[in-house]
């Protein structure tokens, strides 16, 4: 509850960030107290910028040579003999366009501290910038707590760990709000469009097999590996062979979402035996499942090279409509739970943001020996299914695109999954 109400009094203060926006400002009179800022800022991301030019003079200028004229900047315990360095110091980087916000303490509850709060009014007043105010006086409730809390331009935070993360909530729904207002550029023309929503309607199942996603999806352009369906044993083996040992063979059914869960997949298989085998044993489990599912015969698919896994895919939120969801594919997804999500359409620049949201992000730069992902590669191909979820978001109800292999810049999409709506 202190989270949320210091928070969102925050929120109905700030108002958008001005200027560049993204870099906070420290001010106070304590060098380990901006030391304890400081280490906030990087926990939860907020830049810090150095002071340049004009400012970094002001500032010069008014902190003695055992202060700190930097950010954070320590003015030291000489403020206590007048307000002027603080004055001059907060406003200089309060009319600096790199920053966007200053923090400021509150250390007494008294007298002192509450006449402080009449410099900060006029300078939040003056530059039409928030100023966060931590509070960290033990009394909590003490002179000069509701007045600060009354002021339009002053948001008061009890933890500088919620300060932080205020302003790191503060920056991340300003960059939302700039991307929502830009229109990414098309990958896919009104043809293509047209085809994938043909096939679409058409269906006369809700769940597409993988073979009718992954055509749905080769429409916008997304590398999907070569297969056929064989209704026989010799047909898996002749496919087999002509596609080159090994291979992988699946069930094709319309009533089989996850085929793995149910026995129905089977891979790296090495000779037309092998392959005659687990094409008898995928009917007989098949036969097996209840209740007992269509089946169109079985997927033959090369055996796809290795490399790093990722998901990309989409739900249907009741509120929010079409989300894109990206992250590590194969079973780190459901053992690791580490996604981004975006609503669609995404532009490259986005693209790259969701990779690098996830926890994992360290594995795309190629972790202990692994080549590198190609972040273009990766990133056009999330565009590429951002634009098929969002021009097709009245039919459909979810994507699951899991795995894409990732090898250098070879991008290979696996299985897939498309359901519609009712």
């Amino acid at each position: 509850m202190d989270d949320v109400i210091e928070t969102a009094a925050f929120f109905a203060k700030a108002g958008r960030p001005k200027g560049l926006g993204r870099g906070a400002a420290v001010v106070l009179g304590s060098g380990g107290l901006g030391v304890m800022a400081a280490d906030k800022a990087e926990v939860f991301g907020v830049p810090l910028p150095q002071p340049q030019g004009r400012t970094l003079d002001i500032l010069k200028a008014h902190v003695p040579e055992f202060g700190a004229a930097r950010n954070p900047c320590d003015v030291t315990a000489q403020a206590l003999n007048g307000p002027d360095a603080m004055e001059a110091c907060a406003d200089a980087m309060l009319d600096d366009a790199a920053y966007g916000a200053l923090m400021v303490v509150h250390p007494y509850a008294d007298a002192f501290g509450t006449a402080r709060i009449a410099l900060w009014k006029r300078l939040a007043q003056k530059h039409g910038k928030i100023i966060c105010n931590y509070w960290s006086t033990e009394s909590l409730v003490g002179p000069g707590a509701a007045e600060v809390e009354n002021e339009p331009g002053i948001a008061t935070f009890r933890s500088l760990d919620r300060c932080f993360a205020a302003l790191a909530a503060w920056h991340a729904r300003e960059t939302r709000r700039q991307h929502m207002g830009r229109r990414a550029a098309r990958f896919t023309g009104a043809a293509e469009r047209e085809a994938a929503r043909k096939l679409l309607t058409d269906m006369d199942h809700r769940s597409l097999t993988e073979r009718e996603a992954k055509q749905a999806l080769a429409l916008y352009g997304v590398p999907v590996v070569h297969e056929a369906l064989a209704r026989t044993a010799d047909e898996a083996v002749n496919v087999a062979v002509r596609f080159g040992l090994p291979v992988a063979l699946k069930l094709e059914s319309p009533d089989v979402q996850h085929k793995t869960e149910a026995g129905v997949v089977r891979l790296d298989l090495r000779s037309g035996q092998e392959v005659r085998a687990a094409y008898d044993d995928i009917l007989d489990r098949a036969a097996n499942l209840n209740p007992r599912p269509r089946i169109g015969g079985v997927l033959v698919q090369p055996m796809a090279p290795a490399g790093l896994e990722v998901l990309v895919g989409s739900v249907s939120d009741p509120v929010f409509g079409p989300l894109l969801v990206v992250g590590l594919g194969g079973v780190l997804v459901e053992l690791l739970g580490d996604t981004a999500m975006a609503q669609p359409p995404v532009d490259m620049d986005r693209a790259r943001e969701l990779l690098q949201s996830l926890k994992g992000a360290r594995l795309l730069d190629g972790y202990r020996g692994a080549k590198p992902v190609c972040l273009p590669r990766l990133a056009e191909l999330i565009c590429r299914v951002s634009e098929f979820v969002a021009d097709h978001a009245d039919l459909i109800e979810e994507v699951d695109i899991n795995p894409v292999i990732c090898n250098g810049d070879a991008m290979l999409a696996v299985d897939a999954l498309i359901v519609l709506k009712q």
